[in-house]
C-alpha cells in the first residue's frame, strides 16, 4: 500500500514542478518581448543607466520604471550626483 502512495505523491509532486516550470517560461517569454508604450502602442527600446533597466518610448518620450527601479535610481544618484542630469541628456538626444 506505502508504494501506492508513493507513487501517487510522486506523480503529483511532478505535476506541480511541470506547472511551475510552465508559468516561469510563460513569464520569460513576456519579458522577452518587447513592451509597448502606454501611450503610442509602439514597442519601447530598454535602456541601462546606472545598473537600472528602464523602458523608453522615442515617440513620446516617456519613460516606464517596474517596481523598485525608482528606488535604485534614487540610490544610484546619492551615490553620484550628476546621474540625473547625465539620465535625462542621454535619454533625450537626437539621433
Amino acid at each position: 500500500m506505502s508504494d501506492a502512495l508513493d507513487e501517487r505523491r510522486k506523480a503529483a509532486e511532478e505535476q506541480f514542478f511541470e506547472q511551475q516550470n510552465k508559468a516561469a517560461l510563460e513569464r520569460l517569454k513576456q519579458r522577452s518581448e518587447a513592451r509597448k508604450s502606454p501611450i503610442t502602442g509602439k514597442p519601447m527600446k530598454q535602456q541601462t543607466y546606472m545598473g537600472v533597466t528602464i523602458d523608453y518610448c522615442e515617440d513620446s518620450k516617456g519613460v516606464w520604471l517596474d517596481s523598485g527601479e525608482l528606488e535604485e535610481i534614487i540610490e544610484a544618484s546619492k551615490k553620484d550626483s550628476s546621474y540625473f542630469g547625465n539620465l535625462f541628456s542621454g535619454l533625450f538626444k537626437k539621433n
